[in-house]
């Protein structure tokens, strides 16, 4: 087939881009240093997914993580087939399956992209180093992992409402929370993020629905 994968195009959130050659049946990807892609980051499992080759068919499954593996965009169940320029996103990585590799060099650097302004008071995160800054000003408390993970999904998602479900899910996993516990947390990140806490500025609350942050 000519859109059959025989690469992978790993860019880690660093600038760090590595192309890995499909040489084997499986590749495993995760944050165990045994990994054939390791990725250092918190929001990757140990192993987290396997990319197989068999039979000239290249495809992916997830192992179980708890932050999931991205295909297109779209959360994964089972295993899937992988086709020439398919995105596989895991925790603040990507990797572009290749038909057609590049035949010089394997592993580059970016150059840093150019600094954006940033207004006094806009919200900002850097989920490497567990980092949240308003404006310029790095945010004094500490968030706890899971006010952090609570942010971070708002973050990621700020162009919409996220319900109530996905964010209980994506902090403690599914069935393991209930509402209490979400608003108990939210309380507890505003008192950390907000300037008034009982009037919020970034984290709104949608009746009914879940919550949107506001930058």
């Amino acid at each position: 087939m000519s859109d059959a994968v025989r690469a992978l195009l790993v860019k880690d959130a660093d600038g760090v881009e590595r192309v890995v050659p499909l040489e084997q049946q499986a590749v495993i990807i995760g944050r165990d240093p045994s990994s054939t892609i390791r990725l250092d980051s918190p929001y990757v499992s140990r192993p987290h997914a396997r990319v197989e080759l068999r039979g000239g068919r290249v495809t992916l499954v997830d192992l179980g993580s708890r932050n999931g593996s991205l295909l297109n965009g779209a959360r994964i169940s089972g295993t899937v087939p992988l086709h020439d320029r398919d995105v596989i996103t895991i925790g603040d990585a990507t990797i572009e399956c290749l038909a057609d590799p590049p035949s010089t060099g394997t592993t580059r650097i970016l150059a840093p992209l150019a600094k954006e302004p940033v207004s006094a008071d806009q919200l900002r995160m850097d989920t490497r180093t567990y980092e949240v800054f308003i404006g310029e000003r790095l945010l004094e408390r500490r968030l706890s992992a899971q006010e952090f993970e609570l942010l971070r999904h708002l973050y990621e998602h700020r162009d919409r409402v996220c319900k109530r479900q996905e964010l209980g899910d994506a902090v403690w996993g599914a069935a393991r929370w209930d509402t209490n516990m979400l608003h108990k947390l939210m309380h507890r990140l505003r008192e950390k993020v907000e300037p008034e806490p009982d009037k919020p500025r970034y984290m709104q609350t949608v009746p009914w629905v879940g919550y949107r942050l506001i930058e």
